[in-house]
């Protein structure tokens, strides 16, 4: 993780936190957020089941997010936890999607694989918490919430029958600039091979647009072992099931300073053809949806913005920048597009019951 862009706050509490009992230091539960607290044990705790079978474990639910403790993930879930002392990091998960979560004595700062995204908001109330979206989004689990019995129903996702694997391009680094470029390549014996092929070739590109932009930009600048050039970059994958694929690709710059250069791109493919979907293939059911979320980003980004002097809102590019999850569309935008650089990336997540009229489905013609 990349000391100029991943900037987790302060010190992680000691590893005691996921067990949730005695082993949690008495000084952080003083220490810890009153009102996070508040807002967990004010709350009656959610029942958790997996494959059938209730969990000791209970959920909560904070500022109407249902959050999972860690802990049931790693003891009946057996999702990979470790954790890393010298990085002051847990790791959950495994393969291609990584969770990366560091806490304070009162908060939690979670990326996958190093991107951030804000739907990313774990939670402390003696233990520690992640919202269920994150199960459902990046790592492969299934999750169904009952409000009348306050259940929540967790089970394996059927994802897509490929294999992911990260590739990294080759470049050669000194004391002056450091290249960290990769990309995910798929294969399966069930796709396409032009489709596969066509897939692989746009994700490949991206990388070595990164890498060819860097030296470019080496080349023409004045790069010093104080303050050295750092090219480097994250994915994710966001979507991986019903035939589609959802990619995050996330490039980071830094050329000396005060700060680098963060850019989140998505792509969006059909595994049947390998086309690049754009928002109108994902939402084809909905002729009007274009109408609904220009009215509602001008709202969003309008109060976001309050009298900064920034651009305005118009409306929605014809490529527009998105990636789906299992919670929707995201809408994504640059880096000082709308909002000043300390906002971060903005971007706006939307259900596809928002998007879509009732009983309309997602890809229509694409699956």
């Amino acid at each position: 993780m990349n000391k100029h862009t991943k900037k987790w706050g302060s010190a992680l509490l000691a590893a005691g936190i996921l067990a949730g009992v005695a082993a949690v230091p008495v000084s952080y539960i003083q220490a810890a957020s009153i009102k996070q607290q508040q807002a967990a044990t004010q709350q009656p705790g959610i029942t958790i089941q997996w494959n059938g079978k209730t969990l000791p474990a209970k959920g909560v639910q904070v500022n109407g997010s249902t959050m999972i403790p860690v802990a049931a993930l790693r003891d009946s879930l057996g999702i990979p936890v470790s954790y890393d002392a010298k990085a002051t990091t847990y790791t959950v998960g495994s393969g291609y999607n990584k969770l990366y979560i560091m806490a304070s004595s009162s908060d939690a700062y979670v990326n996958v694989n190093g991107i951030n995204t804000r739907s990313m908001d774990a939670k402390i109330a003696g233990k520690l918490y992640i919202p269920m979206s994150l199960l459902k989004d990046y790592l492969g689990i299934d999750a169904q919430w009952n409000a009348a019995q306050k259940t929540v129903t967790l089970s394996k996702s059927q994802l897509n029958p490929i294999t992911i694997a990260s590739q990294t391009l080759p470049a050669s680094s000194n004391a002056k600039v450091s290249y960290k470029v990769k990309y995910p390549q798929i294969s399966g014996s069930q796709l396409n091979p032009e489709a596969e092929q066509a897939i692989n070739h746009v994700l490949k590109k991206h990388a070595e647009g990164i890498l060819a932009a860097g030296k470019k930009m080496v080349a023409e600048g004045e790069a010093t072992t104080e303050r050295p050039y750092d090219f480097e970059n994250d994915f994710a994958i966001a979507y991986n099931k019903d035939g589609i694929l959802s990619v995050i690709m996330q490039d980071y710059s830094y050329m000396g300073g005060a700060h680098g250069m963060t850019v989140r791109k998505g792509y969006t493919f059909s595994l049947a053809d390998g086309k690049l979907l754009q928002l109108s293939d994902v939402l084809k059911a909905n002729p009007n949806y274009k109408k609904f979320l220009n009215a509602d980003l001008k709202k969003k980004i309008d109060a976001l913005q309050a009298g900064e002097g920034f651009g305005k809102f118009k409306e929605l590019a014809a490529d527009q920048n998105f990636y789906v999850t299992n919670s929707g569309v995201t809408i994504v935008f640059d880096l000082y597009d709308y909002a000043p650089y300390a906002y971060g990336i903005p971007e706006f997540t939307y259900s596809f019951g928002q998007l879509l009229p009732q009983g309309g489905k997602p890809f229509a013609g694409q699956i």
